[in-house]
């Protein structure tokens, strides 16, 4: 049955009478007070529409100056003048102004001229040519063209003569939509499912009317109460406002109930890091679709009363407003118009707890925010560890063998997998992302999608040889590899929070865990990569920290800065820098790439070496932020590295910051505990204990703060803890009467899931 079906979901309203639905939903209720944000709204899509009576012109002009057409390419109009139109005549619905109006019009009757620009030999080379060319090829700007026309169609200004030519341009590209039919839970699809819908509502009469609404509800049938299969920031936002315009466009208001829509709007809200915006992730750009952003949490806290989506909305205005000023073109004014339309007169707003936090859940998320604050000067860092998902598997394997995807997760997704995506502090971005591609389909080494483009743990079976390029070695086409993710652990205490994520690479043979600890007192980070080999071989391994400028660097530390990205300057309050206090055999330096557009430089550790299976190597980084005017104000004195040298059983440090030993230690093996025999309890103390120098433990996770006075300790799945030869903790015993494999009772002690002390010292 076909989403929407009219004797299922109550869809039995002509199709005036649906348009009539939608543009009540939108428009906001006479006379009610205004807020300081929702006159800000609807003031910057004045000022867009009076800088668009200039600035389409000027762009137009310059298309027909330099467009250049390709077959494979074909007929390519310009974009701008169907944002405008919807800007002009959602400015007309809401005012009545018929200078609106007659703006829209003029814009929306000229589409079909733009053609004269292509060349008449170049018609016959594209069998969905065949009917002719149609005036809008793009379907990002079809539902804006359909919907400016929706505003505008019974103004006293619009002609027959102007009416058909629109009609004309609004059919043309409906059919030519139905050539390639792009579906998925993604926002190209639903972008042609909402166009196709409204094209049908503007043309209930034409031949085809019937065709474009059930082609519609076909391709919006995967996304309605379904997850995006998106993992891009720029996307996201794309794919649900176009699933809410459609819900308003069917007059279907269910769409709300599903909990699957609402989770994206508190996904959205609880990423926002202290720019005030979404931050890049995926296919992305720095502060990239924010009104989109902005209409959408207006729409939600409206939709649900909610406050804190309140509070997100003007967030970020707030934010972007001071960033860009009052120029914000006419794709942000037109959604601004709807951020005015869908919000309302409450001023109160609420943020939500400003707490380190999974965002929003270890399945389809799969991202952990460290956070102390929603301030300009808080600490930020965003960890992605999303795969493709095990779900929207036959829209996955479409796209994988439709069209060029080879460098990305599906869909727009990065290879990102246990990357820091952003840290920030003090107003500075310390680590950021990758950024979109340069060219379509992407770069000749996967630019900007490929593993080494990210803060992340790369490998690459094959040993790298002394004095080869470690750049030149790793560097391929940048196809995506296929890995799975997991999320094992995530804590928050007084002293620290802790993130342990898992990436597992089956062709490769590669079990990757990145362990995360903010000490949040001191603002140091310490990372833990711990890799697992699946399978005997030769490997080169490497983390790789990436920035635009390296201020200093020492024996075994490099610091560093973000100075700007993609040409926007950024603050310079601190710099990051990054420790590697393992020595030995592990090499460090920098190699120099461009990166989101700009030319960057990758700072890394790394090591080459033959591992048999079962085999762990380990690499620790601490990342402290520092004055950017004193780059040797560090809070840590000295770190000194914990690993039993035998069996890299754990991995540990040593911290010394304000007289104190901060101790921070994880299991590398996590099945290490396991005995062969097949009873319960399966592990004991001694079974899973390690070694972390005064300190003996089979937690999977410790961590310890060590003055003069007392010993203050936190551990995680553990049945015991030492300290010198001081008991700190000890499970108790118990019996354990479910016994397989014919065993008698069992007696032992089962894991704790977390417990803490405080030793106070003579």
């Amino acid at each position: 049955m076909l989403l929407g079906d009219r004797t299922t979901r109550n869809h039995h309203l002509s199709a005036p009478a649906i348009l009539a639905t939608c543009v009540v939903a939108l428009l906001v209720t006479p006379g009610r007070a205004a807020t300081q944000e929702r006159d800000l709204y609807l003031s910057l899509a004045e000022q867009a529409y009076e800088e668009g009576l200039e600035s389409i012109p000027a762009q137009v002009e310059r298309w027909k100056e330099t467009w250049e057409p390709r077959p494979e390419w074909g007929y390519a109009p310009p974009g701008g003048p169907a944002y405008f139109a919807r800007l002009a005549g959602s400015l007309y619905s809401l005012t009545g102004d018929e200078k609106y109006a007659r703006t829209a019009i003029e814009w929306l009757a000229r589409q079909q001229e733009y053609k004269e620009y292509f060349p008449e030999e170049m018609h016959a080379a594209r069998p969905d040519y065949a009917s002719g060319v149609p005036a809008l090829t793009n379907f990002f700007e079809m539902p804006f063209f359909v919907e400016a026309y929706m505003f505008v169609k019974d103004s006293p200004s619009l002609t027959a003569s102007q009416r058909d030519q629109i009609l004309t341009s609004i059919a043309e590209a409906a059919d030519y939509i139905s050539f390639f039919p792009e579906w998925g839970p993604m926002n190209r699809a639903m972008l042609r499912a909402y166009a196709l819908l409204i094209a049908a509502q503007a043309m209930p009469d034409h031949p085809n009317a019937a065709r474009w609404d059930k082609q519609s509800r076909i391709l919006a049938a995967d996304s309605w109460h379904k997850w995006d299969e998106e993992d891009a920031q720029i996307y996201h936002p794309v794919w649900l406002i176009s699933l809410v315009r459609y819900a308003d466009a069917l007059g279907d208001q269910s769409l709300f109930d599903h909990p699957t829509v609402q989770y994206y709007f508190d996904y959205f809200t609880h990423l926002i890091d202290p720019t005030g915006m979404i931050p890049d992730f995926g296919d992305a750009r720095w502060h990239a679709n924010w009104a989109w952003y902005v209409a959408l949490l207006e729409r939600a806290a409206t939709q649900y009363d909610r406050d804190d989506y309140r509070w997100a909305a003007r967030r970020i205005f707030t934010a972007m407003h001071a960033d860009m000023g009052e120029t914000v073109g006419t794709g942000n004014g037109m959604n601004l118009m709807d951020a005015y339309r869908w919000s309302d007169e409450r001023t109160a707003v609420e943020a939500p707890p400003a707490v380190s936090e999974e965002v929003m859940e270890d399945l389809v998320g799969k991202k952990i925010v460290f956070r102390d604050g929603w301030d300009d000067d808080s600490n930020y860092l965003l960890l992605n560890y999303r795969d493709e998902g095990p779900y929207a598997l036959m829209a996955r394997e479409y796209l994988r063998h439709t069209i060029p995807v080879e460098e990305e997760k599906m869909h727009h997704g990065h290879s990102d997998e246990n990357a820091i995506v952003l840290l920030m502090s003090g107003g500075s971005v310390l680590l950021n992302d990758a950024g979109y591609r340069p060219v379509m389909p992407s770069g000749p080494s996967g630019e900007f999608r490929a593993d080494y483009y990210h803060n992340r743990l790369v490998w690459r079976t094959g040993k790298r040889a002394r004095g080869q390029s470690l750049w030149e070695f790793m560097r391929n086409s940048g196809g995506y590899r296929s890995v799975r993710t997991e999320k094992i652990e995530f804590w928050t205490a007084d002293d620290f929070d802790v993130s342990r994520t898992r990436l597992t690479d089956a062709r490769d043979g590669v079990q990757h865990d990145r362990v995360i600890t903010w000490l949040k007192h001191e603002n140091v980070y310490v990372v833990f990569d711990i890799v697992k080999f699946l399978e005997s071989d030769f490997y080169t391994l490497a983390t790789l920290w990436h920035s635009t400028t390296v201020l200093a660097e020492g024996d075994r530390h490099f610091v560093t800065a973000v100075d700007e990205i993609r040409g926007n300057p950024m603050p310079q309050n601190k710099a990051l820098r990054i420790e590697f206090p393992q020595g030995d055999i592990r090499r460090h330096g920098t190699f120099s790439l461009d990166r989101n557009l700009e030319p960057e430089t990758a700072v890394y550790q790394t090591l080459s070496s033959h591992y048999l299976a079962g085999h762990v190597e380990t690499f620790v980084t601490v990342l402290v932020p520092v004055p950017r005017a004193d780059l040797s104000a560090s809070p840590v004195s000295a770190i000194r590295v914990l690993e039993p040298p035998e069996t890299r059983a754990g991995i540990g440090v040593v911290l010394e910051i304000n007289g104190e030993e901060i101790f921070v230690a994880s299991k590398t093996d996590l099945l290490r505990d396991i005995m062969a025999a097949n009873k319960r309890p399966r592990y004991t103390f001694e079974s899973g204990k390690v070694t972390y120098g005064p300190f003996s433990t089979d937690a999977s996770y410790f961590y310890a703060r060590l003055n003069g006075d007392s010993v203050k300790w936190a551990g995680m799945h553990l049945v015991g803890v030492n300290y010198e030869d001081q008991e700190l903790f000890a499970a108790p015993w118990n019996t354990f009467t479910l016994e397989p494999d014919d065993w008698a009772t069992g007696l032992g002690a089962g894991k704790w899931r977390y417990w803490e002390g405080v030793l106070e010292l003579p």
